[in-house]
């Protein structure tokens, strides 16, 4: 999976600093956490439309834990407005290796929708598959 026409991702810190990174890194992911980033202190009080635009703007699809970002209006505007590529859990209940092996089992179809699927898109990531969820009402 690796190479210069690899996805590239930016992993939220509530997918965890460690277990899921290092996993996703020892298959051959491209990733940045939010931690190696902006540094803990930074990272705690960032506002997530600010992580998302700036993951956007360089590039990365999105890995977190919280699908609700498809569903907060605020959050979804973010990804509509930066051309987001978001993949959620679509279990707020799930634990970091529970995590990683959704990651794993779906890395095929995860790594084509980075990199063919146009944005903005929040594509939920179940024990086994992707699928794309429906984004909040915009308000205007």
């Amino acid at each position: 999976m690796a190479g210069d026409s690899a996805a590239r991702f930016f992993v939220d810190r509530g997918m965890g600093a460690r277990l899921v990174p290092d996993g996703l890194r020892a298959a051959g992911w491209q990733l940045t956490t939010m931690t190696e980033r902006y540094g803990i202190k930074v990272s705690e009080g960032l506002a997530d439309v600010d992580w998302i635009r700036e993951a956007s703007e360089r590039g990365e699809a999105i890995l977190t834990k919280d699908a609700r970002i498809a569903r907060v209006p605020v959050e979804a505007a973010v990804v509509v407005n930066c051309d987001a590529k978001v993949f959620a859990m679509t279990s707020s209940r799930i634990t970091g290796p529970e995590m990683l092996a959704r990651l794993l089992h779906n890395q095929m179809a995860i790594h084509r929708w980075a990199q063919r699927t146009p944005p903005p898109f929040v594509a939920g990531v179940d024990a086994s598959r992707i699928a794309r969820l429906k984004l909040a009402r915009l308000e205007v």
